[in-house]
């Protein structure tokens, strides 16, 4: 347990999170504490969002007067689910089509490297925006669930091709070893290979590996949103206060989209985007340290750390002994 500490402490954080979100139709406001004016006594305006941080307003509101302690715990949900099934669907479609490619067919792998190789120079960003543009590129009368579900399949495709190398690489390393070979001349078929041989190998680099794609897809869905690719589509109500050009917003109220929508906030309302980049960042941080704990697990990195302090150990112990003069005198026989 102690070998991944970091692991079982993040994710226990990063479930919480979701779970805070998922039940929050019951706690929270719906209205996210609505508040576009504020008057005195006699009626007067004497504010209007967005309100800074204070103990009414936690992180303070945005131009629409919503609270953003609120909108994050919302719109948590949205983000951490969409980057975990995309990363879980690109590494089990992407893990399968790279174990058929070395194994069943291996003379397409050229091929498939050679049709893909153009997405090495295309940047993913600018893929993405190209296929959403139709659908999340301006307001839709399509349900919701077809555009996530749209959208999903993009980011899928985005990280189907770097998925799939590298578990064909990983599956042509595997069976260049001793005992997989030793199988293959006792007569063991492909389907033996994969389920005696390769599935802890695949089980340990598929883990790694999905953690690693969650941080993709946050980087890319963080970008998207800058570029008003909300997940979920855009809110017909927009932001207060742009009617011209209209100002859109995220329907889902997810991270990337609140940063994208609050982006122009950055000198009248700093902390309508400041807070969720922070969050945004915060669970970056973890997902990532959960990342490195698994590849030291992996690597076996952790064990060769602890042979090296014993044996500097035991060199420092001898030293001292050696310095202190003493020694033990052997007779030889």
């Amino acid at each position: 347990m102690r070998k991944y500490r970091k692991t079982i402490i993040g994710s226990s954080l990063l479930l919480l999170l979701l779970v805070m979100s998922i039940l929050y139709p019951y706690y929270g406001p719906m209205d996210f504490n609505h508040q576009v004016l504020v008057k005195d006594d006699q009626g007067t305006v004497i504010g209007r969002a967005p309100f800074p941080p204070s103990e009414n307003h936690l992180l303070g509101t945005n131009r629409n007067g919503e609270d953003i302690h609120w909108l994050l715990l919302y719109g948590a949900k949205f983000t951490l689910i969409t980057a975990f099934g995309v990363a879980v669907l690109r590494v089990i479609l992407g893990g399968l089509f790279g174990i058929i490619l070395s194994l069943w067919a291996p003379f397409l792998k050229s091929y498939f490297k050679d049709f893909f190789l153009t997405f090495r120079y295309i940047p993913s960003i600018l893929l993405g925006i190209i296929l959403m543009l139709p659908i999340v590129g301006n307001f839709s009368d399509a349900p919701v669930s077809i555009i996530v579900t749209y959208q999903i399949m993009i980011l899928v495709f985005i990280g189907f091709p770097s998925v799939t190398l590298f578990a064909s690489d990983v599956t042509d390393e595997l069976i260049k070893t001793s005992f997989v070979q030793s199988s293959f001349l006792m007569g063991a078929g492909r389907l033996h290979i994969v389920r005696k041989h390769l599935r802890p190998y695949i089980g340990s680099y598929g883990i790694l590996f999905t953690v690693q794609q969650i941080i993709s897809t946050l980087h890319i869905t963080m970008q998207l949103g800058l570029f008003g690719m909300f997940l979920g589509g855009r809110n017909r109500a927009g932001v207060f206060g742009y009617d011209s050009p209209e100002k859109p917003a995220s329907l889902s109220n997810e991270w990337a989209g609140l940063i994208g929508q609050n982006f122009s906030e950055i000198i009248r309302a700093p902390w309508a985007i400041l807070s969720p980049v922070i969050g945004y960042f915060v669970v970056i941080v973890i997902i990532n340290l959960i990342k490195k704990e698994l590849e030291e697990n992996l690597n076996g990195f952790q064990v060769v750390k602890k042979k090296q302090k014993q044996k500097r150990g035991a060199r420092a112990d001898a030293r001292s002994t050696a310095r202190r003069g003493l020694f033990e005198f052997v007779q030889k026989l």
